[in-house]
Parts: structure tokens; C-alpha cells; sequence
């Protein structure tokens, strides 16, 4: 499609950049070798961009489900593996890696969500463990739901996986730490870890599958009576599934 190159190289600067800005704004940008690090990152998330969009044109009718099973598996073992290690051994342990851009820090972020320790939400542990679930759940099934409607691509399959993981690492964190263990200190800006990449992985590879499909394209002349049509039958279609799981 038209730009879709342009929009996969660019897709994760934007999204950095839209992030850095608010921090900006906000106030918590006070140094220039802050600065200087972001532009960096940008330099370097341009350079994956284009990397995803030499895979995309090797996988146009997506990836094995076997080969995608085992990368999910991958990305699990990876994130929980990590923090496991870190754990255990590593977790008193505080150093920086390049000083004031990037260090390891770990902590156990009980906020459970980066709206409650962003903006002191306070939304409840118990009602963040529901959503998980329940996000894990409308994953699989919009997943499926696009692979039986031949919609099976690149973009849906990393989307899929990378928005699972990072879901399925963020319940099994809030169940057995009581919280996330982070440990990537990105600045004075914030500590992350491993899943919160898969996370916003998985959100640029479905605004790249909702553009190559033509959703955020000016020339989509779905109405919105064709919109609620498409969501009516994908509420019907888990509908279905959720029957036929409480059957068996």
C-alpha cells in the first residue's frame, strides 16, 4: 500500500516522539543530555522500523501458526526468564549503563499500571488483574475472528503476539510479585521491563495492520452503520466461541 513504507519506518519515532513531548510539556525533560539520548532513540527506533518493514515483505500472508507459537514462546521465556534471574540474584543491584540515559534499576512497581503511577489513577489491583484477563481474552478472539475472516497478515500476526505476551507477562507479574518487576531505567523519565516493549510492539504492528488494511486511510468509505455492522458480527462471533468453550 501507498506509504506504508514511510508509516513502518516512522511509526515508532512517532510514537517515542508523541511520548517525549508530553514529558516535555509536563516538565520532567530539565537537561540536554536527556534530550540528546531521545533524538538518539529515535535514530535507532527508525532503523527497527525499517528492519519490520524488510520482514513484512517476506511474510505478506503472515507467519506459520507453528513458527508463531514458538516465537510467543520465545518472548515469554525471555520476559519472565529475565525477571526471574533478576530476582533472585540481582535485585539489590543498582548500576548505570550509559549514565543518565539508560540504567538497571529494579523495583516492584505495585502501581499495577503505568496510568496509576503516572497519574495516581488508583484503580484497584483486584480490577486490573479482571481487565488483564479479559483484554487476554478479546485478544484471542479478535485474532481468530480476523484469521477466519482470511485477514491473516504480518501486521495481525505480530500484533497478536506481541500484545498477548506483553498482556499474559503483565498478569502473571501482578500474580506472583504483587506488581510489576521492572528494572530499565529510561532517564528520570521512568523504569520499565521487557514487556512494556512487547506492549507498544504490539500496539505500533496493529496501527500498521489497521493501515495496510485500509481503516485509517482517507479513502475508507465505510459508513458507521458499516462499522457497527462489522462489530455486531464480531460480538456474534465471540458470542459463539464463549458457547461453545462453556460446553465443553
Amino acid at each position: 500500500m501507498k506509504h506504508l513504507k514511510l508509516f513502518t519506518i516512522e511509526g515508532l519515532p512517532l510514537m517515542w516522539s508523541l511520548y517525549f513531548l508530553f514529558e516535555s510539556i509536563t516538565g520532567r525533560v530539565t537537561d540536554s543530555e536527556t534530550v540528546i539520548a531521545n533524538l538518539l532513540l529515535i535514530i535507532l527506533f527508525a532503523f527497527t522500523g525499517y528492519i519490520v518493514y524488510v520482514l513484512s515483505l517476506r511474510n505478506l500472508n503472515g507467519i506459520p501458526l507453528k513458527i508463531l507459537f514458538l516465537f510467543f514462546s520465545i518472548l515469554i521465556l525471555v520476559d519472565q526468564g529475565i525477571k526471574l534471574v533478576i530476582k533472585f540474584f540481582f535485585f539489590n543491584e543498582r548500576f548505570e549503563i550509559f549514565p543518565n540515559i539508560l540504567s538497571f534499576h529494579p523495583i516492584i512497581n505495585t502501581d499495577g499500571s503505568w496510568l496509576n503511577a503516572r497519574f495516581g489513577t488508583s484503580v484497584s489491583f483486584p480490577l486490573l488483574i479482571f481487565s488483564n484477563i479479559i483484554f487476554l481474552f478479546l485478544i484471542v478472539e479478535l485474532f481468530r475472528y480476523f484469521v477466519s475472516n482470511g485477514n491473516k497478515t504480518f501486521w495481525s500476526d505480530m500484533a497478536f503476539v506481541f500484545l498477548f505476551c506483553g498482556a499474559l507477562g503483565s498478569l502473571i507479574d501482578k500474580v506472583f510479585y504483587g506488581g510489576s518487576l521492572d528494572f530499565i531505567g529510561i532517564s528520570n523519565l521512568f523504569i520499565a521491563d521487557i514487556k512494556d516493549i512487547y506492549i507498544n510492539l504490539g500496539l505500533y504492528f496493529f496501527l500498521l495492520g489497521s493501515y495496510s488494511s485500509g481503516y485509517l486511510t482517507s479513502d475508507d468509505s465505510s459508513s458507521f452503520k458499516d462499522d457497527m455492522k462489522y462489530l455486531k458480527k464480531f460480538l456474534l462471533f465471540m458470542k459463539t466461541d464463549l458457547t461453545h468453550l462453556l460446553k465443553r
